[in-house]
């Protein structure tokens, strides 16, 4: 009769050593899966989507009426006024020469001004650009899809960035002169 409680015994530790090696298992198979879960997920400052006052505004590329690539993470550091226009729009076409004006006043305080246009043709805005005398860069955005992307579907639509990314104003409509100087001009340099 010895044998036997000596047999359930080593059964019994056999089962408790298994059901241990169990528990590590997956307690370790657990804690992986999170760390390899919590990598997936995007950055913390990785923005997307619509535009938001208070969030960080989607990184974009797009080119330039002369061919050059330019992403708004090129301006990072700088304060970025966003225009989102086209030819065919008449408040875009009144609003542009104050927010040139307003570009030439601070751009050597670091203020950009990058006008996209919404899907025109390359020729038909470089021929509006010289005609009205613009020296912002003016960004081509063919079928709209960047601009889409952050949301903006009404023209004019201005959206001020500040140095670290984030809209600070998203202005919806023609920009008046006065509206500059109550919704823009505190936030710059």
């Amino acid at each position: 009769m010895p044998a036997q409680p000596k047999a359930a015994s080593a059964r019994a530790d056999r089962r408790r050593a298994s059901r241990e090696l169990i528990f590590w298992a997956v307690l370790i198979i657990g804690f992986v899966s999170l760390v390899v879960g919590l990598s997936l997920l995007p950055a913390a400052d990785a923005a997307s989507g619509p535009a938001r006052v208070g969030k960080r505004l989607a990184d974009f590329s797009l080119q330039t009426l002369d061919g050059r690539t330019v992403q708004l993470s090129d301006y990072r550091g700088r304060t970025v006024l966003i225009n989102a226009w086209a030819t065919w729009c008449p408040p875009c076409r009144r609003e542009m020469p104050d927010l040139h004006a307003l570009y030439l006043r601070y751009q050597s305080s670091g203020v950009e001004l990058l006008a996209l246009n919404a899907g025109e043709s390359p020729d038909l805005v470089q021929e509006y650009i010289q005609q009205s005398g613009f020296t912002f860069p003016v960004l081509l955005d063919p079928g709209a899809k960047v601009l889409n992307q952050l949301g903006i579907h009404d023209y004019p639509t201005t959206i001020l960035v500040d140095p670290q990314g984030v809209v600070q104003v998203l202005h919806i409509g023609l920009l008046t002169p006065a509206a500059m100087d109550t919704e823009l001009i505190p936030h710059l340099p």
